[in-house]
């Protein structure tokens, strides 16, 4: 099933705001099997997303139009399908009185053009927005499906949920579809790894997908055929053991749980703690620990030590030491999470120093990060790492591979590979 995705807003293709929506809603379709092929944007032009529209009939059966359902003049979308389709657009009285009501529970006042919200292309299919004013729809025309949604991610994703689950038509056959999510590895080894190893088929294909720090790997195949089904099924099983067998050392979960979650609820089921000594990282390993539910059962103490004397009265850091190394250095952060350690007598003690910039403060350059991990007081992965980017990045990247290397040490630990 050929779809297509349009995200209709000015503020986009001005770049004042990043396009969540439509990957958001990519990954559900490929999920269900259906094959996301074009992904467009255009600004709150009734002219343009009329075009695009035209445009998307050619070459797609389910056409979604994120965005431009609200209020107000430029809020075009719903006109612009009506007008595309030759259909008239009929004001709904169910419509208006679920969008007033609405709008009284989230203290809004109406006004005349609310009334917008509660037009649809005649033959539309309303589709309740529970986190907003504006309805979404369903219209079928001529063997095409058009979704109307609205543009705002927190009303648009639980749409994107209730659509996929409920109004969406089920692709014939099977879909076989298995997310691996990896750390600690970048995308481009990652996709030479498994292209060197030949695991595609004619009916599973691998795909990857680059995020910050880490890399998900979907593994799809899909049987149209019902006597083809348990053939394809076992391919794609067998690709994915591989895919797994292969990335082993750096494999954690599959999509579910993002990787702080994932080392919280490690650490919470082995009754382990974790603490932080943070120079360079500034507290962020801290923030992305506590960003979990249950962070409180795991994380004993963190400190932000920047000081030299900070970190000689607190963390017993050895003036010779840093005059000897410099602050940024291996052996300071070695010392640091010792003495966190302690202090604290935490399963984990963490500690970072180094350059962040903008600008060095030592000989070393900036991104230059020296990390020591102690597992019950005894140092057991550390050394210096060198991360691109600006200050907030190159915080923010060396704390996720800080936790991430934790996370796959334990991951080790229970499949007997450390």
């Amino acid at each position: 099933m050929i779809s297509e995705i349009i995200t209709i807003g000015t503020e986009i293709l001005i770049g004042s705001i990043t396009n969540t929506n439509g990957p958001y809603l990519s990954r559900k379709l490929t999920d269900v099997g259906y094959e996301v092929r074009y992904h467009e944007s255009v600004r709150d032009s009734y002219s343009d997303i009329r075009d695009a529209i035209e445009l998307a009939m050619k070459r797609s059966n389910v056409i979604f139009l994120c965005g431009g359902l609200g209020p107000t003049q430029d809020d075009m979308t719903k006109q612009a399908l009506a007008h595309a389709l030759g259909l008239e657009l009929v004001f709904d009285e169910e419509a208006w009185e679920y969008i007033v009501n609405v709008s009284m529970s989230f203290s809004k006042n109406i006004t005349e053009n609310n009334k917008r919200q509660a037009e649809f292309p005649k033959g539309a299919i309303i589709i309740d927005n529970h986190k907003g004013t504006a309805p979404g729809c369903l219209l079928n025309y001529e063997g095409k499906q058009f979704f109307l949604m609205p543009g705002p991610p927190r009303e648009f994703e639980p749409m994107a949920d209730d659509i996929v689950e409920n109004y969406l038509e089920k692709v014939a056959g099977e879909n076989f579809v298995t997310s691996l999510r990896l750390l600690n590895i970048g995308e481009s080894l990652c996709e030479s790894i498994f292209r060197e190893e030949k695991i595609e088929t004619e009916n599973v294909e691998i795909n990857t997908f680059a995020k910050t720090g880490e890399v998900e790997i979907k593994i799809i195949a899909h049987a149209e055929n019902p006597e083809d089904v348990k053939r394809i099924g076992k391919e794609h099983a067998q690709a994915v053991e591989r895919v797994k067998e292969l990335f082993k050392d750096h494999l954690y979960g599959n999509g579910e749980r993002d990787s702080f979650e994932t080392l919280v609820d490690l650490l919470r089921e082995k009754n382990m703690t974790i603490s932080f000594a943070e120079s360079v990282t500034g507290g962020t390993l801290a923030t992305m620990i506590t960003g979990v539910a249950g962070a409180s059962d795991v994380l004993k103490e963190s400190y932000i030590t920047y000081s030299n004397e900070t970190k000689e009265k607190l963390l017993k850091v050895k003036p010779q030491t840093i005059e000897a190394h410099s602050v940024v250095s291996k052996e300071v952060a070695g010392e640091m999470s010792a003495g966190l350690y302690n202090k604290t007598q935490s399963t984990y003690s963490v500690a970072t120093t180094g350059e962040a910039g903008p600008e060095p403060s030592t000989d070393h350059e900036v991104g230059t990060v020296f990390y020591s991990i102690s597992k019950n007081g005894e140092e057991i992965m550390g050394g210096k790492r060198l991360f691109k980017g600006d200050r907030k990045t190159i915080q923010f990247r060396s704390s996720k591979f800080i936790l991430a290397s934790i996370l796959l040490h334990e991951l080790g630990e229970n499949n007997g590979r450390k």
